[in-house]
């Protein structure tokens, strides 16, 4: 028996209960889902969009394209990218794009999954690699990297000024002695955390401060390349990280392996505010990425291209805040 015969109602009605939006009456509709429960019932969503008209196409799939969760910042926007998309009543599809090489035929099969957008969380990847994207009319929103040509829009945290409050925090704490810890070199976030910070300590204390690449944004890089540069980490008494997880793992080799006191010795600011640094354990001072104003804004960006309004705003930047815990 099928849904409709159980409950005694058309088969439109059916569709119309599952359908975000669509004209049914709220007890009728309630009816309907008990019904689908009791006997099992799962609509076939994407069946339902190869039968459509095409100018009435929904998969309500958006896909996240994701290259690095090495970074656990990165497990936690999809989090928050997943929780907005669904309250829209869109279904979020994960994609994990570690190469370059990898983004074409990644996006090739998002077509074929009809999906309604793409979300590419890719700050090492470079954005003319999405220009798939817009062969295919996928509508697509980037993070962490801006396209300065103003074709694809992006959200991201203005992380000049990310740099610029590491820096300015760390220097009202009396600290002169200052570092900074990159990411990927080619990292975009990371090299304009690194410019704000250089041009805070450049205007206030006259030097530019000791830069050191660890080549991923990844715990293990953090607790290896502070390992490895110790001498030169002893000679620092403040040190700004491009992300939290490289804190964190500067944190435990200096605690560790060189016997650093943080903070007493050494002060440490990371960059992201993932739920880790709040942990006891590390109690990370950190910049804090406003993931969810973020995560707000590519759905509004989304919504934007899906009605056809183009007169929005290409790249938005969003302010991030100073988070003051224990390091």
């Amino acid at each position: 028996m099928d849904v409709a015969e159980h409950v005694g109602v058309s088969r439109s009605a059916v569709s119309r209960a599952f359908t975000e939006g669509a004209s049914i009456q709220a007890d009728k509709r309630d009816r309907i889902l008990e019904a689908a429960k009791t006997l099992g019932y799962q609509p076939n969503f994407f069946a339902r969009t190869l039968s459509t008209p095409a100018q009435k196409k929904r998969s309500n799939l958006v896909a996240i394209l994701i290259s690095d969760f090495s970074n656990p910042y990165q497990s936690h926007l999809f989090e928050v990218l997943s929780n907005i998309l669904q309250q829209h009543g869109k279904q979020p599809m994960l994609l994990n794009v570690k190469h370059e090489q990898d983004l074409e035929q990644a996006i090739l099969r998002l077509s074929g999954y009809q999906v309604d957008g793409v979300i590419a969380v890719a700050g090492s990847l470079p954005v003319e690699g999405f220009e798939q994207c817009l062969r295919l009319s996928l509508p697509l929103v980037t993070l962490g990297r801006a396209d300065e040509r103003g074709i694809i829009p992006s959200v991201q945290t203005d992380n000049v000024q990310a740099g610029r409050l590491a820096a300015e925090h760390l220097i009202r704490l009396g600290i002169t002695k200052l570092g900074f810890i990159a990411g990927r070199q080619d990292g975009s976030a990371s090299n304009e955390r690194y410019q704000g910070f250089k041009n805070v300590v450049e205007e206030q204390l006259g030097f530019i401060p000791e830069r050191l690449c660890a080549q991923s944004y990844s715990y293990s890089a953090g607790f290896e390349l502070a390992t490895r540069e110790i001498e030169t980490i002893r000679e620092l008494d403040g040190i700004f990280c491009a992300s939290d997880a490289l804190a964190m793992g500067v944190l435990d080799s200096c605690r560790d392996i060189a016997r650093i006191p943080v903070p007493e010795q050494l002060r440490i600011v990371g960059c992201d505010n993932v739920p880790q640094a709040a942990w006891q354990g590390y109690q990370l001072t950190t910049i804090v990425q406003p993931v969810k104003e973020i995560a707000k804004t590519v759905m509004e960006k989304l919504n934007q291209i899906w009605s056809n309004h183009h007169d929005t705003q290409t790249n938005t930047r969003i302010s991030p805040i100073l988070k003051v815990r224990r390091t």
